[in-house]
């Protein structure tokens, strides 16, 4: 075989690859503008979430109806349920007992009322 016919086969050869490569390039950029749209709703989708949150759903009653759970949040919302039940509860603060650092000797009454 000459070097000419090398030289033909590969021009070939590299011919058929820079086809594959016309679409493969076309799906690149149509993929690139779909991540870049879909990065364009993530901070109003995030925002969306946390006001249905703070409306009363949570994420469990969210992802049960089909809604997924956002990639980001928007700044300053609560990214956990406890925050946002804790806002929405009405109950009275519960009290606190400080732990006694002394021992107190305290008779031990029997279930019949004696000391023991």
């Amino acid at each position: 075989m000459s070097a000419h016919e090398i030289l033909q086969r590969m021009e070939r050869l590299q011919a058929a690859r820079a086809e594959a490569i016309a679409p493969l390039a076309q799906i690149q950029d149509e993929r690139a503008d779909l991540l870049r749209r879909l990065a364009a709703l993530d901070e109003p989708y995030g925002k969306a979430y946390a006001d249905a949150e703070v409306a009363g759903w949570s994420p469990q009653e969210l992802t049960e109806i089909g809604i997924d759970e956002p990639v980001r949040r928007p700044k300053g919302r609560p990214r956990t349920r406890k925050a946002v039940a804790k806002r929405s509860t009405d109950a009275a603060p519960v009290a606190t007992i400080p732990a006694q650092e002394t021992a107190v000797d305290v008779p031990l009454v029997d279930a019949g009322g004696q000391a023991g």
